[in-house]
């Protein structure tokens, strides 16, 4: 790959320049609860440096720090030498500081080329008016560099997650800043738009950027890292130069205690004879799936396995009512559900944890109390047309705690908890509604090595306990331990389905990557 000063003389001289960025003591508390104490952290120019921990230890906080989203309780910021005062966003990005968030924030009913230069819009030969010309090409250019063969004026809202992810890695490219952070960057992406962001990130530290990596997955922690350092409960736990730590020194600094790898959540579970309580035919929603059909029964996990685009998150959606069908039927308990919506759907007994939380799940600038009971405010105790706030809280203090989501209070704003703790919250959410069948699509996305293993146990419990599970997943070893059978899926098309021991990371893989084809 071209190195990032050729690519079209896109990126100026001057921001290859880089200059050591240092957190010095950074303590930050949100409603009294104590998240950052007294870190110490170091980014180098033409280095990766990565930042690991559970959910909850703080590394978002830190980085968001760093870049303008907080301001610290104490401590300070030094850029090449000179302390940053009263640091936002903006003020982070004039200085060469960017982050990638871990949700995508792209304006919807923008183009791509719109949202990679708001707010540095090309001027034209007029004053007031501005060289799209110029910057459709940029854009052409920098979406290449990170991969995305797309027409930059696409609308923002037409892209999936996978990538809108990737035009926020090339935004950071845009504002020519010399400190790149990166927030779960790679959670929604497959392997191979993986590898092509870590080129990226190769050839950028080539050049002397500092990049700073935020990823639950350690074994890219291990591949890419050249620093790494592990924070707990908010202190530093370790930091170390890569050559110098391997996997079980970072799980135990993370979780302070060994983990056992688990084979299998659940013996497997053969539910023929068992009642259906899910059953979809031929269904369609083009140009994403056509003639998908599917049966899961009570206490059974089945799995979607397959690349972002096979149309996994678009079955699911349509299932629920978010998304039209062309033709097909889907029947709950033997019961047809004709003009699906989520309202109708929720009372049917059918319930859905969507990949995206960001856009499609949490309220984030509401509490954790009133995010957990919103999916069933119909049901809640009232006194004449008031809800209970009494009860209201009772019923959301013993979701969380089924789910075992850290916050100070279930008065937090959901904004407030790491990205793992809101999935939980969002699970919290669903187990609230008493429902008879669940898809979990990505459950586990954005969530720590050691709070993985509670959500395949929970899962499983759920299944134990007859609850009719549908999991989606991109990861293969996570449908290897919690699925009773795997369909999967290319191209909108169900290509194979396995049960039992046949369910492994070989033979599903190549499955999912066409290998029948051949």
């Amino acid at each position: 790959m071209s190195s990032a000063n050729n690519i079209g003389g896109l990126v100026s001289s001057a921001v290859l320049q880089g200059a050591r960025y240092v957190g010095k003591s950074i303590t930050k508390s949100f409603d009294g609860a104590l998240v950052l104490s007294q870190v110490d952290i170091t980014f180098e120019p033409g280095e990766i440096h990565s930042v690991c921990g559970e959910n909850g230890a703080g590394k978002s906080t830190l980085l968001k720090i760093m870049a303008g989203v907080y301001q610290p309780g104490s401590g300070e910021l030094l850029f090449g030498g000179n302390r940053l005062v009263g640091l936002t966003p903006r003020t982070a990005q004039q200085r060469g500081i960017y982050m990638v968030p871990q949700e995508p924030s792209l304006m919807a009913a923008l183009s791509i080329t719109e949202n990679l230069f708001l707010g540095i819009l090309r001027r034209g030969r007029l004053r007031f008016n501005a060289n799209w010309t110029s910057m459709k090409r940029e854009a052409s250019a920098y979406l290449d560099r990170v991969g995305l063969d797309i027409d930059p004026q696409v609308k923002a809202e037409e892209l999936s997650v996978a990538e809108q992810q990737l035009v926020e890695c090339a935004r950071a490219l845009v504002h020519r800043c010399s400190v790149i952070f990166l927030d779960e960057p790679t959670s929604p992406l497959t392997g191979k738009e993986a590898g092509t962001l870590f080129e990226v990130m190769g050839s950028l530290r080539a050049d002397g950027y500092a990049l700073g990596f935020i990823s639950h997955r350690l074994d890219e922690v291990l591949a890419i890292s050249d620093r790494v350092t592990v924070l707990r409960d908010g202190a530093k736990a370790l930091s170390a130069p890569r050559s110098e730590v391997d996997r079980a020194g970072l799980v135990r600094a993370m979780v302070g205690r060994e983990l056992i790898t688990r084979e299998r959540v659940r013996a497997h579970t053969d539910a023929v004879g068992r009642k259906e309580m899910l059953a979809v035919e031929n269904l369609t929603s083009l140009p994403h799936f056509e003639d998908v059909s599917l049966s899961v029964r009570q206490g059974e996990v089945v799995g979607l396995a397959g690349l972002v685009g096979s149309g996994r998150t678009e079955i699911a959606e349509t299932i629920f009512g978010l998304r039209p069908a062309d033709r097909g039927t889907v029947r709950l308990e033997g019961k047809l559900l004709g003009h699906r919506t989520p309202r109708a759907c929720i009372d049917a007994g059918l319930v859905y944890l969507p990949e995206d939380r960001g856009r499609h799940g949490i309220f984030a600038e509401v509490e954790v109390q009133r995010n957990v009971t919103a999916g069933v405010i119909p049901r809640l105790e009232r006194f004449g047309p008031l809800i209970s706030p009494a009860a209201e809280r009772a019923m959301a203090e013993e979701a969380t705690k089924k789910t075992a989501v850290r916050m100070a209070s279930l008065g937090t704003l959901m904004k407030s908890l790491s990205g793992g703790n809101q999935q939980r919250a969002m699970l919290s959410r669903w187990l609230l509604a008493g429902p008879r069948v669940a898809i979990f699509d990505e459950p586990t996305r954005g969530v720590d090595v050691g709070a993985k293993d509670d959500i395949y146990r929970l899962v499983g419990q759920l299944a134990e306990d007859g609850l009719a599970c549908v999991f989606i997943s991109s990861e293969l070893g996570e449908l290897t331990i919690t699925c009773d059978r795997v369909l999967a899926l290319y191209e909108g098309h169900v290509v194979g389905e396995l049960s039992g021991a046949e369910i492994t990371d070989t033979t599903l893989g190549a499955l999912v990557v066409g290998a029948h084809l051949k």
